[in-house]
């Protein structure tokens, strides 16, 4: 079972979490200890920019730099997430021990050394956890965390080693309270807000690991510690002085999350302009998709959807944006094509993250929500709140089936939350618990989840807790995992 919580995190974080953190180690001011090497400064900015091959080159002229080797490592993990396929994985495994032979044969300091080693283990249990290895997955985390601790102890003055103990602390400190014992046992320690310190030092600091640390901070404070503005107030500053194709990326992702699919449409329409396409990230024409999606301009949906299938060579999200096709062809009200990217989204791909999750469990579901619903839900994510609203007073309310209820009930409420009205999310928040009563979809326990957001910051303790706690008395919902992670970060604070 620990090992099932391990790859549903590192699914969760495939583009959110792990994929970054993975992609983002390291920063253009790395130079500044090494402002003398011409070709790392050329190779760093090649990487960022996911010119890979340009990058190894200019690395093939860098002797004697342990960054080098840093960024080599960076460069063959960059491509077997991108690959997104498991036998090209496979073919590459040996180079984790491989890189690991190469930083002990380098002649240098073993806080150097240690913390080197520390972040390739930490990479590859990524991968590992990516691609089925779960097993070997924990003990490279296992591995990762021991040496990064012991280097913090031995080194305190060595700052990279907080960055990686840090995000350790944060991923063990969201695992469930149940498996409390397991990471005692191993001698391991979780705490999110202790390794949010950790990172920041480094952060803080004019250390050539500023930049990561900061999309780092960023990333886990909007997809796993409820604080989406805290992480657009450190990707705002980030994104604005450094322009490539992974920060454009970062701060894609959590400007959707911010419901600011806008400006995020903006800024993958500059990246489209500023680099070759078809893009190394077909993962940015699903968003733009998402976006489209959002805003009713069904067609250039559908485009960008197909755009992404046919250049994502992996198995994650293509069933679910075969799913969304059938949605965009529901909105048009063209049944027949509907059922055909249904029956493919049943077909390809496979459920292994959160958005394949849904869309497997919404297509076999007995109950397929009002295409108004459907809209409403995705003008309310991506910020078009007049759009949104306008939707929803088309709904009329006593019409709907007990399903269709619920989530008319749930989608208003998620629509004046986003809207700042609290006053009114809170009340039908309140009236979606009450609708769905033992229905096990994900209204009400993200509608507790919400609820109990809401009365934390507003410094209201009991009633936090009373709906936190409601989450509890609900299973076998979409979205659970990340809902109960939510819970538990949001229970943690109170405490």
């Amino acid at each position: 079972m620990l090992f099932k919580i391990l790859t549903e995190k590192a699914n969760h974080g495939i583009r959110l979490f792990s994929f970054i953190f993975s992609l983002i180690i390291c920063q253009h001011s790395f130079a500044t200890d090494y402002q003398e090497d011409h070709y790392l400064n050329k190779a760093l900015h090649q990487y960022f920019d996911l010119q890979l091959d340009s990058c190894k080159l200019s690395l093939g002229r860098i002797e004697d730099n342990p960054y080098g080797i840093y960024l080599e490592i960076l460069v063959e993990s960059t491509k077997i997430f991108i690959s997104d396929d498991v036998n090209y994985y496979r073919a590459q495994k040996q180079k984790e021990a491989q890189f690991l032979s190469k930083i002990d044969a380098f002649d240098g300091q073993d806080s150097v050394k240690n913390f080197l080693k520390a972040e390739l283990k930490m990479q590859w249990a990524f991968i590992k956890l990516k691609n089925g290895d779960e097993f070997s997955a924990f003990w490279s985390l296992r591995q990762a965390y021991n040496i990064a601790k012991e280097n913090s102890t031995r080194y305190p003055q060595f700052l990279p080693s907080y960055k990686t103990l840090g995000l350790l602390h944060i991923l063990y400190g969201i695992f469930p309270d149940k498996y409390d014992w397991i990471l005692s046992l191993f001698g391991i320690e979780g705490d999110a807000d202790r390794g949010i310190i950790e990172i920041e030092k480094v952060y803080l600091s004019s250390h050539f690991l500023s930049l990561e640390s900061g999309i780092t901070i960023a990333l886990a404070k909007s997809y796993l510690l409820n604080d989406v503005s805290g992480g657009m107030e450190y990707m705002s500053r980030i994104h604005e002085k450094n322009k490539f194709l992974l920060t454009d990326y970062a701060f894609v992702l959590i400007l959707m999350k911010n419901a600011q699919s806008e400006l995020a449409e903006e800024i993958i329409s500059a990246s489209e302009k500023k680099y070759p396409t078809p893009f190394i990230l077909p993962h940015l024409y699903y968003l733009k998709a998402e976006i489209f999606l959002q805003k009713g301009k069904i067609d250039d949906a559908i485009d960008n959807y197909r755009l992404f299938i046919a250049h994502q060579k992996g198995l994650n999200l293509i069933k679910d944006a075969h799913y969304k096709i059938g949605i965009c062809y529901l909105v048009k009200d063209q049944p027949e094509l509907v059922e055909e990217y249904f029956n493919k989204a049943r077909e390809k791909g496979w459920a292994k993250n959160e958005a394949d999750k849904y869309a497997e469990y919404a297509l076999k579901s007995e109950s397929r929500s009002k295409k108004e619903l459907y809209e409403l839900r995705y003008a309310t994510d991506g910020g078009y709140y007049e759009k949104a609203l306008n939707i929803r007073e088309s709904i009329e309310e006593n019409v709907l089936n007990p399903h269709d209820l619920c989530e008319y009930l749930y989608r208003t409420a998620r629509l004046y939350h986003k809207m700042n009205n609290e006053s009114e999310a809170l009340e039908y928040y309140r009236k979606t618990i009450e609708v769905q009563k033992n229905e096990s979809w994900y209204f009400a326990p993200n509608s507790a989840l919400q609820a109990g957001l809401i009365f934390k910051s507003r410094g209201d303790e009991k009633l936090a807790e009373m709906n936190l706690k409601l989450i509890g008395n609900y299973s076998g919902y979409p979205y659970q995992n990340s809902i109960k992670q939510k819970a538990k970060a949001a229970i943690k604070d109170l405490n």
